[in-house]
């Protein structure tokens, strides 16, 4: 196990007390220690995304499951970089570039003193969620990537998805949203993908990434638009809390999956849930609505938990490398700057506000 004798400290954006965004600052904690240095590197970061779970964690939401492991708390789980120490397994060499999601199972799945998040100068990943930066991409980019990425691609597969058929998939210029149009159309092949945004550039950011239909949320129910037989879907991918309006726009034999409405699988590992949760959460799946209507069209309904796989990783990795994909970033912020609307701060604030075209991205090294 490795110490922190020296007193090396790093800056980190971290919050010591739940609440908003105000309680956000930036300061010095600690150089990761403590980790098993057979199974994870320790990255230096040059850029870490935001994510809605995240103002979820800040916010206390997620703490009746279990309280983050220390004060001050560094913040967000996606990560890109340059290994700064190596394993001593040798599955990864210093100065590799590589891009990751700190899923906290960095010691055997037991949390350590030290776990914390992505938004530092450096953090800790274990090498089973770490994997090579594509070469044609930015930092930035493959920071995006992660959860967006694992996100979508796990829902599509779950969902059954073939060559040739339909989706629908809510909030399409969202971060998850945008990486599940470009799967569905590019990866899995759909004939017909459909997707919801607003009227100007979101729109027309769908459209690009291979929507074929994108109707205006805010002036049009997709309800009243796809609720006959012949324009209901194969598949919808819920990503808004709408899956109880989808059970009137999918065919006999779809299926509704979703990610909204409560922590995710990662999360409740990664703040140290136990398997009750899930057990509690499946048990109760048939007496919701959403299930209940589904099965009464002959339809199904599931809650995705995110898993952590690093086949997936290395899977979307592939696609990015050979332009299939591409990563879908709001802007760039600096990590090093205090200004409210260039610096950190205005990237929280704009990833936060829910109305950001995909993801927002701090930068470490500029």
């Amino acid at each position: 196990m490795k110490t922190n004798s020296s007193g090396r400290t790093m800056k980190a954006i971290a919050f010591s007390k739940y609440g908003n965004p105000a309680n956000l600052k930036k300061v010095d904690v600690a150089y990761p220690h403590g980790f098993d240095t057979a199974v994870n590197v320790v990255i230096k970061v040059h850029a870490s995304a935001i994510n809605p779970v995240d103002k979820a964690l800040l916010s206390g939401d997620l703490k009746m499951v279990r309280p983050v492991a220390e004060f001050p708390h560094v913040i967000c789980y996606d990560v890109a970089g340059v290994v700064e120490e190596a394993d001593n397994k040798g599955v990864f060499s210093v100065g590799q570039p590589v891009f990751a999601r700190l899923f906290g199972d960095v010691s055997d799945g037991k949390k350590t003193p030290w776990f914390r998040g992505s938004m530092a100068e450096y953090c800790v990943a274990h090498t089973s969620n770490v994997v090579t930066k594509p070469e044609n991409i930015s930092f930035e980019e493959a920071a995006s990537i992660p959860l967006v990425g694992m996100t979508a691609l796990q829902v599509l597969k779950t969902s059954g998805l073939k060559e040739g058929g339909s989706i629908f998939i809510s909030g399409g210029a969202g971060g998850v949203g945008t990486m599940a149009i470009q799967l569905a159309k590019h990866v899995f092949k759909a004939g017909r993908v459909v997707t919801t945004a607003s009227k100007g550039e979101k729109a027309d950011l769908c459209k690009t990434l291979g929507a074929d239909e994108v109707l205006d949320y805010k002036s049009e129910n997709f309800v009243s638009v796809y609720g006959t037989d012949d324009k209901k879907f194969d598949v919808c991918f819920d990503t808004t809390a709408e899956s109880l309006e989808m059970t009137n726009i999918i065919k006999s034999g779809g299926k509704i999956v979703s990610i909204s409405g409560m922590p995710t699988l990662d999360e409740i590992r990664r703040i140290g849930g136990t398997a009750w949760i899930l057990k509690l959460f499946l048990k109760r799946r048939e007496k919701r609505k959403e299930f209940k209507a589904a099965k009464a069209i002959n339809a199904d309904w599931t809650y995705l938990f995110l898993s952590p796989s690093k086949k997936d990783l290395t899977e979307l990795a592939g696609h990015l490398t050979d332009g299939t994909i591409k990563a879908v970033l709001d802007n760039e912020w600096d990590f090093n700057s205090e200004d409210q609307e260039n610096g950190w701060v205005g990237a929280f604030n704009k990833s936060f506000s829910g109305r950001a075209k995909g993801k927002c991205i701090v930068k470490m090294d500029s």
